[in-house]
Formats: structure tokens, C-alpha cells, sequence
């Protein structure tokens, strides 16, 4: 069989924005690590979103089409990244594929504007001088078995007769399409390349895909067969599976080709699958970035051998027999039937392996090279390395010994390379920030802005001189996703840390609708709970609209919007007029201007920092945004204060109890059932830490006399420790609440009592700094090693890995998810002992908990907080997961 190469796909969307907008030198550096021969991952195809301005996956991107023959093709930044990829290695094939559609396509892209979108889309990109080798349908949308012939046809009937079609991108592991192929002549005849994506499985993180299979139907069509898009793994972790992958889509499935998505880690880190690519560039503002240990494990496969080289079965195969228990090896030779290279990657090694190599059938027995890539390794140093040189003997034989971990690459040939430039240091993008527009090419992105959903794009300002930023899409694309119907356009960027500032800009609506600005911004789509859906953000947004119409709301990751304040200004109203809207965050207060006149101020704590947005209400294309910016404010201080279960009385920060309760040790407690303990408070937020431990009972905790929460207070040793059990937030910081303890006189099965405890409560207004702010600075998380992320939590079950939160503060409380399938993790403050956290809980739910707490550390100081995978749990848990889902900072 011929392999026909290993590439990725910008696209799916949004994931190469922030790359548009790197400083010259390092965006060169980064390009050639993706595309330039002998060099880094050597991308043999480039797979690109056609773009629809619907979200499709991390952003939206735009259409080259808004309205059905209207076509601007210098539209987003795809043809510019095919463009460079092309000039570093002409020799590239690229391929086109749609995710979102414009509205003008219909309700499904099977059709024959769906037809008709794409001959436009091939036709920019002939503009930009590309040629585009593979054509698909709709992404992971399933087959029209009619549609494909048709499209075949107007293929050959408009002058790209050389372009293949690719059927059908779908995600299907039953690979429906190879039946539909197989049952309609049609269909195949217009078909070249067979993809499917995700054909490998398990997905679990860096231990993810040991199996890629293909069907009997599928490998009976006489027709390549491709794993059109595969990956979705983290840029450094995901180097093993994709090594096990690139060998195994081809020994299992017969797949000669495996497209990775996506291409590179482009996106703010509160998207969906940050982190994923095979180089992180999310820092534009410093140029820095961090070439990930996947693009060497793709460099062994494509710096040596070439599409058009062909695969050498008796050269193939598992290590130390016919099952796959130590690794995999592939061997393909060049046209010349001399050249040939061996990949062997050895991810399910337990040990070093000797193995013997045989050449014969006319192949090369001169010198071989080696190169190899610790793929267990954190040290770039020991990725991609050459060896020294083995020689066949007159046999053609010779042996070598393999570690385990590792990706070996054996050839004949010359070439490869590793390149060398260093990335700079990181840096946040601080405030104040402006930006008015002035230095951007007009039709191109907002500098720094990543849109999630509809179009934005920099265009002259309309009644008014200088530049603007202009939403384009007229009306509700054809998505992708199964997303909410209440989409709307906008455009987010910035820092996820900024959190006591001002943001402004000067707004204009152009038709009836609403446009405007948003603080506090993130968690944008985030996968997992949010099923990437741009409705599912958290934010503060100022709209005005064109009747003069303001109102300031709050949205949440379940798309429930509370508006907060709203009234008119008549002075406002109008099409085609200028007004300046500010939004300002203060700790909990919150401040909305028009032309310099404040409309409202307004008390909430849901969210304490975020980015900033532009957005429209609506698909209302026209409506223009000028001289952003953001400036800081004071406020915001952390204030909170501990209240020991000792300090008694009826007014605020003081408990009351009801029976009787024993006190001693550092807490009270009771086993009397309908006894409580009840604090009164002023704050937006509190947690309750208890003593527990074997002989704990279960308790219910409620908060202004609403729905109690059942929290179990056993542990599974006889240690008692004081940990923190239940917390509550975004409570009105202005009111008084109280936090109300009731004991049940119960127990799960487990414990051997069923004793409740109180044994202080942290009250007042913390920072929340959730797992998806990332970093190096304070009040940012670091991580090592792989971790998955969604539902509001990030977890790994990997021993040895890590999660740093670097942050000022006297205090420190963090938030995990617990359930019955969690493991023991270690935490520890400023290098000091390691404190054992289990995780585990009796229920099968998951819920976000406070799990541990460390107080009085020195405000003035910087601090870091330090959660450690041990990879194991007690004996009642069914897995070992380790979670951070926040950390509140008092």
C-alpha cells in the first residue's frame, strides 16, 4: 500500500487564531517547526476549515461568503497559514473540509448551495495561488451517498477536475460510509480517500489509543483509507499515543494516512481542549511558545519517509511477537526501491528489547541512522536525537537494543534536522491596554481578539475617520454543533487574570439590534459540560441598543442570563450614531456608563476576573466597534476572616447552638439528632471546615434556611484531620446570611459512629481563581503532565503530576471534585510537608468540595499551592483520579 501522509488541521475551529498575531521572528520560528523540511514536525498535509462564522469547536471562523455572492477571500487567516506552509515545503497537499456554513446554504450543507459554497471557497483559495489536492462534505455530519457524485461533478465541470474528494469525514467507529460505498457505484466512483475520524480508542489521556481499526467492508473498497482526523490530545502528552496511532492506523486498520487536530495550541486557555496541538502559542503579546513533544513524535514518521513511498508488510509489525504487547514497528520504502525507514515506538515496553533487523529484497544495506525521542521524558534535550550509525553485516543483519518509552526512527536516508530557536520568557498581557485599530490591515482579524461566534473583522469606521471592528454575518449560520438557539456574535480576548478594571468602547449600531461590550469573560464554550456551545460562557455584558434601550446582565456556563440593571437612554438612540459604553469592576461592585453618564451601579460576586468582549445581539452585520480599552481599578481586596466554632453570640461572625455539644481539640461536636450550629455572616461566600475521620456521621448544611446539603464527614482512617467540607459563593456580599449545621444522627455503612463536627468557617470575599487560569504568574496554574478538562474540573490519575497555583494571600482553600471513583492526592503549601487528601466520597454524583484549607501564610508574600497525582486511592474508591476545580484566596 502507498503512504499518503501525516498532517493536521487548522480548523475546527479557531485553534490557529492567537498565531496570526505573534511578532514576526517567532512567528517564522513557530511556522518552521509546523511545515519546513528536516526541521520539526515536516506536516506532509494541512487539512483547513473553510469557515462558516459558526462556532466550530474553540471559535468560529469567517465565511468567505457572509451573503450568496458576496465573496471576499481575504477573509480570517487560513489561506495566510496555507500560504506559509506552502512556501516552507511546496510539496505540501492541503485539503479543505466545512464545519459551519453561511446562513444562504440552507438547513443542511448536502445541497446544492452546500455545492455551490464550496466551488466559491476553491475558487479564494486559486485566488491566494493555492492549489487545494482533497475536497470533504460536512464535517462529522454523517453521508449524502447522492450528494458526493454531484459534487464530483461540478468539480470536473469548473475547472478542478485534480481535486479528490474525500468521504466523509464522519466519526463513526462502524465506518457506515465504507457500507455506503460499498452499496451505491455512484458514490464510490466519485470517491478517492475513505475517511473516518477517531478511529483509534480508548481516549484516556496519555495512555489514549492502543487499538485503530477499519472494517472488512472498509479494506475491501480498493480505495485508501485514512484516519481523516485523529489526536485531540495535549501538545507535550499526547506524544505517545500519537506514536502508538501513526504506527497502528496502518498495522491494524490499513489506514495510510493520519491527520492530527489539531495543528497547533493557538487559543485563550478558557476554551475548549487548550493545550491540544503540537505546539503551544497562545502569548502573542510576548511571542512566547513551547514546541510540544508531539511534534517530534511526527517528525519520525514525516522527516523520513514521503508520500508515495510505500509500506513493506514484511517489515511491519508488533515487537516480541503477534499481539501488541511491547510496542509496534513500521517500514516503508522510497520509489527508488533502495532508500527504506523503519518506525518503532515502544510506549508498551515494560523493559529493554534486543532485537535483530534483517534488509534484504534489494534495500539499501549501507549505514543506517537513528534517531530517538524519549517519549517518558520532560527534557526536550532527549527528544528527536541522533545516534550513532548502525552498519548491516554481510547479512544484511544488525542488532540493536530499545528502550522502553521511546520512538526510534532507523533510515537510509538524510535530511532531518531539529530546529533551535528558543522561545522568549512568558509574559501577561497587562493593563492599561488600547487599541484603536489604526495599525491593522483592513479585513483582517482584531488584534488579540478571538471570536467565538459570527464574524468580526477590521473595516473603515462608518460616519466617522480611522478603523473600526465590524461584525459581518447577517444572520444565524448553519451550525455545526447542536448549540442553543440563542447564539449570538462576539468576539472575547485579553487576560483571564485581569480582575479590577474598566472596559470601553465607542459602539455603533447600524440596523435594529444591540451592540456591546463585556468584562469578566471566560469558560467561553468550554467542552465536556458545555458540549462546546458559544451560548455557554460566564461574563458581565453592557448591550445598548438602537432604541436607546441599556441593560447590564450576567450569563453562566448553563446559558441563564440575569439581567442585573436596564433602562433607556434616550439620548442614545439612533442608527448610525456614536456612543461610548464603560463597564467597570470593582470587587463586587460594578459600574455602566453612557457618553461618560453612569446608567447603573450594581452589587454581584459571581465572577471576579475575566476578559473583555465585543458582541452584537444579534446576526445584525454592520455594527462597529472603535478605540477599545482597558484600564485598571482599585478594589477587589480579598476580605475575609475565620470564625473558630468558639466564638459565640447572636450578632454577625458569631455561632449559636442548639442541644448539647462537646468542644475540645479544635472543634465541637454532636451526635444528637436535630442539633445544629448556626452562624451568622456578611460576605459573599463561606466554607465550613469539620474534624474528620472513621467515626464521623453525616451532616446537612444549608445557607439562608435554603435547600440543606447532605455533607458526609467520614474518612477512611482514624486520624481525625480538620478539613474543609462545604462551601457557598456568590451569595449577596451587602446581606446577612446564615449558615446553618443540622445533625442527622446518621452514617454510611462504612463509619463506625455518626458523630457531626464544626470546627470553624472562613466567611467574607475571596478571589476564586478556577483550574482553567494558566500560567506563569500569580494567580495562575501550572500543570505537568496530562490532565483532562471539563464540567468545571481538571483531573489525571498519572502519578508524578502536578498542579501549581502560584498566588498572595493569607489564606488558601481548594475545590475538587469528589465521588466515589476519586483517589488520594497530596497538597502542599511553599514546598512544606505534603498533606494526604482523599477524595473519595460514597456517591457515585460527582460534587465541587472544599478538600483542603491552609491559613495564616503572610499576605505581603507570594505563595504557591501544590497538588501531586499519587495514583492511588483507598479501598471503597473505584479510581484514582486526582481534580482541582478552584482555589479561593482569602
Amino acid at each position: 500500500m502507498t503512504f499518503d501522509g501525516e498532517g493536521a488541521i487548522s480548523g475546527g475551529g479557531g485553534n490557529s487564531r492567537l498565531l496570526a498575531d505573534y511578532p514576526p521572528a517567532q512567528q517564522s520560528q513557530i511556522l518552521d517547526y509546523l511545515f519546513k523540511p528536516g526541521y520539526g514536525a515536516q506536516l506532509q498535509i494541512l487539512k483547513l476549515e473553510t469557515g462558516g462564522s459558526g462556532n466550530s469547536t474553540s471559535g468560529a471562523e469567517p465565511s468567505v461568503e457572509e451573503t450568496k455572492g458576496t465573496i471576499n477571500c481575504d477573509v480570517g487567516y487560513e489561506f495566510w497559514l496555507a500560504k506559509q506552509a506552502v512556501q516552507r515545503n511546496p510539496g505540501i497537499k492541503l485539503y479543505g473540509l466545512t464545519w459551519s456554513a453561511p446562513a444562504w446554504v440552507g438547513s443542511t450543507f448536502y445541497n446544492a448551495n452546500g455545492i455551490q459554497y464550496v466551488l466559491d471557497w476553491l475558487g479564494c483559495a486559486k485566488q491566494h495561488g493555492l492549489t487545494i489536492s482533497y475536497m470533504g462534505g460536512w464535517n462529522e455530519h454523517g453521508y449524502d451517498a447522492n450528494w458526493f457524485p454531484q459534487l464530483r461533478s461540478a468539480l470536473d465541470n469548473n475547472g478542478y477536475g485534480s481535486v479528490q474528494v474525500v468521504a466523509a469525514d464522519a466519526n463513526d467507529s462502524g465506518w457506515s460510509t465504507a457500507d455506503g460505498l460499498a452499496n451505491n457505484p455512484a458514490f464510490k466512483a466519485a470517491t478517492a480517500k475513505v475517511g473516518n475520524h477517531y478511529p483509534c480508542s480508548p481516549y484516556n489521556g496519555s495512555s489514549s489509543y492502543t487499538q485503530c481499526t477499519s472494517t472488512p467492508t472498509a479494506q475491501g473498497l480498493g480505495l485508501p483509507l485514512w484516519a481523516s482526523e485523529n489526536g485531540t490530545l495535549d501538545y507535550q502528552d499526547g506524544g505517545a499515543p500519537m506514536a502508538r496511532t501513526n504506527n497502528l492506523v496502518y498495522l491494524q486498520g490499513k489506514m495510510v494516512a493520519s491527520i492530527n487536530w489539531p495543528i497547533v495550541a493557538s487559543t485563550y486557555p478558557d476554551v475548549s481542549f487548550v493545550g491540544q496541538g503540537l505546539i503551544k502559542a497562545d502569548r502573542p503579546w510576548s511571542g512566547t511558545y513551547d514546541v510540544g513533544l508531539s511534534t517530534w513524535t511526527m517528525a519520525h514518521t514525516t522527516q523520513f519517509a514521503q508520500p508515495g513511498w510505500r509500506y513493506l508488510d514484511s517489515g511491519s509489525g508488533y515487537l516480541g511477537g503477534s499481539s501488541y504487547t511491547q510496542g509496534s514497528y513500521v517500514s516503508l520504502k522510497s520509489p527508488n526501491n533502495r532508500d527504506w525507514s523503519t518506525v518503532v515506538e515502544t510506549t508498551r515496553a515494560t523493559g529493554a528489547q534486543t532485537v535483530t533487523f534483517n534488509v534484504g529484497g534489494g534495500l539499501s544495506t549501507g549505514a543506517v541512522h537513528v534517531w530517538s525521542t524519549d517519549l517518558a521524558s520532560k527534557d526536550s534535550s532527549t527528544w528527536f536525537v541522533r545516534n550513532p550509525d548502525v552498519t548491516p553485516d554481510g547479512s544484511g543483519n544488525f542488532t540493536v537494543t530499545l528502550q522502553p518509552d521511546r520512538s526510534y526512527s532507523f533510515t537510509t536516508t538524510t535530511g532531518q534536522g531539529k530546529g533551535t530557536p528558543v522561545s522568549p520568557a512568558a509574559a501577561d498581557l497587562t493593563l492599561p491596554y488600547s487599541d484603536d485599530f489604526s495599525s491593522a490591515t483592513r479585513g483582517s482579524q482584531p488584534r488579540y481578539l478571538g471570536t467565538m461566534e459570527g464574524a468580526f473583522d477590521v473595516q473603515p469606521c462608518v460616519g466617522r475617520s480611522g478603523n473600526c471592528v465590524q461584525q459581518e454575518t447577517p444572520a444565524r449560520p448553519l451550525q455545526w454543533g447542536n448549540f442553543n438557539s440563542d447564539t449570538r456574535p462576539y468576539t472575547a480576548g485579553g487576560n483571564g487574570n485581569w480582575t479590577n478594571y474598566q472596559v470601553s468602547a465607542d459602539v455603533m449600531n447600524k440596523a435594529a439590534g444591540s451592540v456591546g461590550i463585556a468584562g469578566r469573560q471566560k469558560s467561553a464554550g468550554e467542552q465536556w459540560n458545555a458540549g462546546e456551545d458559544p451560548t455557554h460562557v460566564k461574563g458581565y455584558w453592557f448591550s445598548l441598543s438602537d432604541t436607546g434601550a441599556w441593560s447590564v446582565t450576567r450569563s453562566d456556563f448553563s446559558d441563564n442570563v440575569v439581567t442585573l440593571a436596564s433602562g433607556t437612554a434616550p439620548g442614545a438612540a439612533g442608527r448610525g450614531t456614536w456612543h461610548n459604553l464603560a463597564l467597570g469592576f470593582s470587587g463586587a461592585t460594578i459600574t455602566a456608563a453612557i457618553d461618560g453618564t453612569k446608567v447603573a451601579t450594581v452589587t454581584d460576586t459571581a465572577y471576579s476576573a475575566g476578559k473583555i468582549a465585543l458582541f452584537t445581539g444579534g446576526y445584525t452585520a454592520g455594527g462597529q466597534f472603535a478605540n477599545l480599552a482597558v484600564t485598571p481599578l482599585s478594589g477587589g481586596t480579598p476580605q475575609t476572616v475565620t470564625v473558630p466554632y468558639s466564638t459565640t453570640g447572636s450578632g454577625t461572625n458569631q455561632w449559636q447552638y442548639s442541644g448539647a455539644w462537646s468542644s475540645g481539640g479544635g472543634n465541637t461536636w454532636s451526635n444528637t439528632a436535630g442539633n445544629t450550629a448556626t452562624l451568622t455572616f456578611k460576605g459573599s461566600y463561606v466554607a465550613l471546615d469539620s474534624v474528620a475521620y472513621n467515626s464521623q456521621g453525616i451532616m446537612t448544611v444549608s445557607v439562608d434556611g435554603g435547600a440543606a446539603t447532605s455533607v458526609d464527614l467520614y474518612r477512611n482512617s482514624s486520624q481525625g484531620v480538620t478539613a474543609p467540607v462545604f462551601t457557598a459563593n456568590n451569595l449577596d456580599a451587602t446581606a446577612t446570611h446564615t449558615l446553618k449545621v443540622t445533625v442527622t444522627g446518621t452514617r454510611n455503612s462504612a463509619s463506625n459512629g455518626s458523630w457531626a463536627s464544626v470546627a470553624s468557617a472562613v466567611v467574607g470575599t475571596p478571589t476564586a481563581i478556577p483550574y482553567s487560569t494558566t500560567g506563569s504568574g500569580v494567580g495562575e496554574w501550572q500543570y505537568s503532565g496530562s490532565w483532562s478538562s471539563g464540567g468545571g474540573n481538571t483531573w489525571s490519575d498519572t502519578a508524578g503530576n502536578t498542579a501549581t497555583l502560584t498566588f498572595k494571600g493569607s489564606g488558601v482553600t481548594l475545590d475538587s471534585v469528589v465521588y466515589d471513583g476519586q483517589g488520594i492526592v497530596t497538597v502542599s503549601v511553599d514546598g512544606g510537608a505534603a498533606t494526604s487528601v482523599d477524595l473519595y466520597r460514597n456517591s457515585s454524583q460527582g460534587v465541587t468540595a472544599p478538600v483542603f484549607t491552609a491559613n495564616n501564610l503572610d499576605a505581603t508574600a507570594t505563595h504557591t499551592l501544590k497538588v501531586t497525582v499519587t495514583g492511588t486511592r483507598n479501598s471503597a474508591s473505584n479510581g484514582s483520579w486526582a481534580s482541582v476545580a478552584d482555589a479561593a484566596i482569602t
